[in-house]
């Protein structure tokens, strides 16, 4: 093969994962909470509000996770600013539902997590965290 094909290919090479990284980043300026989670293309199929990655304007006052199949939210611990933990109350009776909420507390400025588990009427249980700030 022709050299300064090769060297043409190795260039190209090394060029594709910065392409790729580039397309796909995206700007969450302007973007409503509800549109943000209608973006999340998550692997498990949960949608989350607020949002993995949320960048929000106001703090949110409910979380809420909506599941491809009905869910029990069981557990929401919320780690703010400065690592500090709140075991939110979440409804320990409240029937399967595909959409599942908890009020959260009042929230400063700041970086957040949520970590969440869910259990199903089969029992089997999801779980994840969702970061977010509030500015």
């Amino acid at each position: 093969m022709n050299r300064s094909i090769l060297v043409g290919l190795a260039a190209l090479a090394a060029l594709a994962p910065v392409s790729l990284a580039q397309a796909q980043s995206h700007s969450h300026a302007g973007m409503s909470a509800q549109d943000h989670a209608a973006r999340q293309a998550p692997a498990s199929g949960v949608v989350t509000t607020p949002a993995d990655n949320a960048m929000l304007a106001a703090a949110p006052t409910t979380f809420s996770a909506t599941f491809p199949h009905a869910m029990v939210l069981t557990s929401l611990r919320l780690t703010g600013p400065g690592e500090q933990s709140v075991d939110v109350a979440v409804s320990a009776d409240a029937p399967p539902a595909t959409t599942v909420s908890a009020p959260l507390p009042a929230l400063a400025p700041g970086s957040y997590s949520a970590a969440w588990t869910a259990k199903g009427a089969d029992g089997h249980q999801m779980n994840g965290v969702v970061r977010f700030m509030v500015h």
